[in-house]
């Protein structure tokens, strides 16, 4: 049976981007055990695998694009790599941060089982709230649908350099969805880490995960 606990690190920031990084590191400071390896997956522009590169891990960083990789990766490994088709095993720490809510429900799982060999995850995802819906969110996010056990919306990605590579259509999750997601694919524990925050779309709350 899933474990659930929650965890409130009372982190103050002035925007999203500063409460994301500060979470992150609190979490690799102060919350998980301590490893030597972390792979960053969607990894963009490397903020987070800078700061894990910080805290003494030894990084590999990987992203299907290049348009947002910085010059600065001294000490970071970047492998150029569609996630659904890398071989994550082997790391201490498997950040999946923003990244999730970018993919199918197919794909969704079938990360998250291979990420559930005993690394620690750390997950920072879109969770729709239809109560919490931000106000540029356009008629998707009103339409909650059911796909077997899982509830959520589906999203249309966009041609960017954040959007998912290859599938059109992505899922978010309820939050009730997203945990029976976790247990379906063989973790234990989860921690929520409160708060909730919001994005111009809605929800979006750090997890950490570990089988």
């Amino acid at each position: 049976m899933l474990q659930i606990q929650t965890v409130d690190p009372q982190i103050k920031a002035t925007e999203i981007g500063e409460l994301r990084i500060r979470t992150f590191k609190w979490l690799l400071a102060e919350h998980i055990e301590p490893r030597e390896t972390l792979l960053d997956l969607g990894a963009g522009h490397c903020s987070f695998a800078k700061r894990a590169r910080e805290a003494g891990y030894k990084v590999t960083a990987v992203d299907g694009r290049t348009e947002r990789l910085p010059d600065d990766l001294d000490g970071i490994e970047f492998v150029k790599s569609d996630v659904r088709e890398l071989d994550v095993t082997g790391f201490g720490v498997i950040a999946i941060l923003g990244l999730l809510y970018h993919l199918t429900l197919e794909d969704q799982e079938d990360l998250l089982r291979r990420c559930s060999y005993g690394a620690t995850v750390i997950l920072d995802t879109q969770i729709h709230d239809p109560h919490k819906v931000g106000d540029i969110a356009e008629d998707w996010a009103r339409e909650l649908t059911r796909a077997g056990e899982y509830e959520g919306v589906r999203f249309p990605e966009r041609n960017n350099p954040m959007a998912s590579i290859g599938n059109p259509i992505s899922f978010w999750h309820t939050e009730d969805s997203l945990l029976r997601l976790t247990d379906r694919c063989g973790y234990a524990n989860v921690t929520k880490v409160e708060p909730v925050y919001f994005s111009t779309y809605g929800a979006r709350r750090f997890y950490v995960l570990t089988p």
